[in-house]
Formats: C-alpha cells, sequence, structure tokens
C-alpha cells in the first residue's frame, strides 16, 4: 500500500502569510508608541486642553507671545528667526537675526558676536507646527549658556497680535 500525498492547501498558506504580516505591523506599531512616549520630543497621541503642544528639549524653554513682546520692548533678549532667508526678508520682528536651521553654520557665523554676549535669547520660526525654532534652540544651547526660549505661538501670532515687524535682508 502506497502512502497517500495530501497537499496543503494554498489558502492556508495565504492565511499564514497574512497573519505573519499582521503580527510584525502590530508588533512595529507597538515599538514606535512606546518609544514615541519615552522621547523627550514625542508627539502626544491625545493632547489634553490647554497641554504645551510642542515637547521641548531639556534647556529650551517656552516664552508665552505676551512675555516675548515685553521682552522686544523693553530690549532684554535677542530675537532668532529661524525661518528661511526669504520668509525673514518679508517680514521680521525689528532687531532679530536670521540663523535657519538648514544653514546654521553659516548664517550663525554672521551674529556669533551677538549670540555669544546674549543675556537672553529668543527664538521665533512659523508656528506652532514649525520646529524650525526648537531645532536652532538645541543648536544656541551648544554654544551658550541656556536657557534658550522659544516663542511657541510663533511669527503668526507675533503678526495676529499687531506686534512691531519690519522687511529687509537685515535686522
Amino acid at each position: 500500500m502506497t502512502p497517500r500525498l495530501t497537499r496543503t492547501s494554498g489558502s492556508s498558506e495565504i492565511l499564514a502569510a497574512l497573519l505573519g504580516a499582521a503580527a510584525i505591523v502590530l508588533g512595529s506599531a507597538t515599538v514606535g508608541v512606546v518609544v514615541n512616549h519615552f522621547s523627550p520630543r514625542g508627539i502626544p497621541l491625545f493632547p489634553q486642553p490647554g497641554e504645551q503642544q510642542l515637547h521641548l528639549p531639556p534647556g529650551v524653554e517656552s516664552l508665552a507671545l505676551e512675555d516675548a513682546y515685553i521682552a522686544f520692548d523693553e530690549n532684554s533678549a535677542l530675537f532668532v528667526d529661524a525661518r528661511p532667508p526669504e520668509e525673514y526678508a518679508e517680514q521680521h520682528i525689528p532687531g532679530a537675526v536670521n540663523v535657519p536651521p538648514t544653514d546654521f553654520e553659516a548664517h550663525f557665523l554672521d551674529w556669533a558676536d551677538e549670540i555669544e554676549t546674549a543675556t537672553r535669547i529668543v527664538v521665533i520660526c512659523a508656528g506652532i507646527e514649525c520646529s524650525d525654532s526648537i531645532q536652532v534652540a538645541e543648536r544656541l544651547l551648544e554654544i551658550v549658556d541656556g536657557p534658550v526660549y522659544v516663542i511657541e505661538e510663533g511669527w503668526r501670532a507675533w503678526q495676529d497680535a499687531g506686534y512691531p515687524a519690519q522687511r529687509g535682508a537685515a535686522p
């Protein structure tokens, strides 16, 4: 008597492959959520009302728009605009220096003396969705003693408040 060979169904192989793929996707998502949760710059999955929107690294502090204006009015801070040079030239805070993260070294060298001697540094970019100000603040912390402040609401909020602005490529 010859043993009978049974064929495995092609559908069970497909099902096994799909289950394996689902396990990989679920495992990857779980790892991503855990890493995001413990990351200092993690994104909140369910932000609470009034919760800080940006997760700032150590040494970088948030500065409310009104407090930034007071620092501007009292001339008690150096303002660093992290937006691209084209946006800076359209309008910026009077006296602000332009140091975008994309070309940090070159722009920093233009303003190194002012930045290194400033007693207070306030960095601004386009708005809450823009992380350029955080990137620049982190780079500045490598050079100056902190803290470095970030206006989280950004340039749009400064404009909406009717605070002073000027045009041109230089402060």
